[in-house]
């Protein structure tokens, strides 16, 4: 279970959507800087560079440090205010983080700091960020402005214990992870949109909308999205004949071949030489 929850969780990541609000550098937040508990419907970075404050998440209070990343989801309930003259000084950011129709936040709890340990490097990244957000007028300003911010939040999820990073428990998502995690258990199996459909107890053609709606793609699409991502670990990882690995993901040999060239324009028999040529990977291999 946990590696098929670690999975969810990966193809969440793969199809994370992240797009720059605001960032700036503070010298020094004024004696204004202070507002009651209440949620907002985007995300916020601090990287916290010195003085001190006060913020609550939910009913959780901190009291960051310098040295200190803060993640502060959208939805979220979050109060913060000065605690002396000597306030907070920070680089911050608000940007929205969606997986298809979802916010990453509905999807996923996570700690909501983690301890920096290579403060010149994410100060660097923070500084590029602000500089990208001020010539926001240039085309490429918001390619370059995402791209840093994929790998500050990249450089966040790095640095937390795998198991700090959990399916939501709300019930709405939680029938949305229920699927996914029913797709990764079933995937040996003749997935099609009408079994899903009456698995959770939907009518075929209100399920294919509401999946659709979710994540932008079509079930089977999504279906055979994670068939090939698990073929590609198999073929990577494994000495398992092409036959084994398409039956384990639910497909004729020929159906898997044709469906991953599609996908890699690669045959399975060439994509496995490949990935071996360049990793090295021929010794040691786990036998299937």
């Amino acid at each position: 279970m946990g590696g098929n929850r670690n999975e969810i969780i990966q193809n969440y990541f793969k199809t994370l959507q992240l797009e720059l609000m605001v960032a700036s550098y503070c010298e020094r937040v004024t004696q204004n800087w202070r507002r009651p508990l209440r949620t907002d419907d985007f995300n916020r970075f601090y990287l916290i560079l010195g003085g001190e404050g006060w913020l609550q998440v939910k009913r959780q209070e901190y009291y960051p440090v310098p040295g200190q990343l803060y993640f502060l989801p959208s939805d979220t309930p979050l109060a913060y205010s000065i605690i002396s003259d000597n306030t907070f000084h920070k680089y911050w950011c608000h940007f929205s983080a969606n997986v298809g129709s979802f916010h990453l936040s509905h999807l996923i709890d996570f700690p909501y700091y983690i301890e920096v340990d290579d403060m010149p490097y994410m100060q660097h990244l923070f500084e590029k960020l602000t500089k990208a957000n001020q010539k926001s007028g240039d085309l490429t300003s918001p390619l370059r402005a995402n791209t840093i911010l994929y790998e500050i939040l990249t450089y966040y999820m790095d640095r937390l214990p795998p198991q700090a990073i959990r399916l939501s428990s709300s019930p709405a998502i939680s029938r949305t992870n229920q699927i996914l995690q029913y797709i990764e258990d079933h995937l040996a199996e003749p997935l099609t949109p009408k079994a899903l459909a009456e698995a959770f107890h939907y009518s075929p053609n209100y399920f294919c909308r509401y999946f659709k709606n979710l994540f932008q793609v079509t079930p089977i699409e999504y279906i055979n999205k994670v068939r090939i991502e698990r073929a590609k670990w198999l073929l990577t990882h494994s000495n398992q004949s092409i036959e084994k690995i398409a039956s384990q993901i639910g497909l004729e040999r020929f159906y898997f071949s044709n469906l991953f060239k599609r996908s890699t324009t690669l045959s399975p028999s060439e994509y496995r030489l490949a990935v071996r040529s360049v990793t090295g990977l021929e010794a040691g291999l786990e036998e299937g």
